[in-house]
C-alpha cells in the first residue's frame, strides 16, 4: 500500500489526494460493513453453516421472570431475552382453571438443508398448574433470534404471548 503525507509541506493543509484516498477507504469499509448487516455475513458460518447470525452481538446472560396468568390471558404478555441466555420462569396461576406453559416452535425456512425450525428445549414448558398454584422452569434459550409464541395448550385456553430472543 502506497501512503501519503496528510499534507503537503503545510500541516494546516490536507492534501486532496490524501482525503480522498482516506475517504474512499472509509466508504470501502462501511459499505462492506453495511453488505455484511444486510446479507448477514458472520465469521460463525464459515465453520458452522447452520449456525444463526447474532444481529445484535450480545450473547447469553441471565434473566429471570414471574409469569402470570388467568384465565383471559398472561402478564407479562412479552418476554425477552438474549440468544443462549439462562431463563428462570415462574408461573403463577391466579386464574381460577388449570393453566400450563408451553413455548410453539419458530419456522426458519431455508434451502441449505439446516433445520427447518427452531425450538425451546423441552424443560421451557411448565406442566398444568391448579388455581392458586405456581410452577418453575430453568432452561436456555435457543440460538435463532425471533418472535416465539408462547401459550396454554390446555382445552379452552385460548391466550398467548410472545418470548422474544434477541
Amino acid at each position: 500500500m502506497n501512503a501519503r503525507p496528510l499534507s503537503n509541506g503545510d500541516p494546516s493543509r490536507v492534501s486532496a489526494f490524501c482525503l480522498l484516498d482516506w475517504l474512499r477507504g472509509r466508504f470501502a469499509v462501511w459499505g462492506l460493513a453495511l453488505s455484511c448487516a444486510a446479507w448477514g455475513c458472520s465469521s460463525s458460518k464459515a465453520g458452522a453453516p447452520c449456525a444463526a447470525d447474532d444481529l445484535d452481538g450480545i450473547v447469553g446472560g441471565e434473566w429471570t421472570f414471574v409469569l402470570r396468568v388467568n384465565d383471559s390471558g398472561f402478564s407479562p404478555a412479552i418476554l425477552k431475552a438474549q440468544n443462549r441466555a439462562t431463563v428462570r420462569l415462574t408461573l403463577v396461576n391466579e386464574g381460577t382453571r388449570a393453566h400450563d406453559f408451553v413455548l410453539d416452535c419458530l419456522a426458519t425456512p431455508n434451502s441449505d438443508g439446516c433445520p427447518s425450525e427452531s425450538c425451546f428445549a423441552s424443560e421451557s414448558a411448565i406442566p398444568a398448574l391448579e388455581p392458586g398454584a405456581m410452577g418453575a422452569s430453568l432452561f436456555t434459550t435457543p440460538v435463532p433470534e425471533g418472535i416465539y409464541v408462547f401459550r396454554s395448550d390446555l382445552a379452552g385456553d385460548v391466550a398467548q404471548g410472545q418470548f422474544i430472543v434477541q
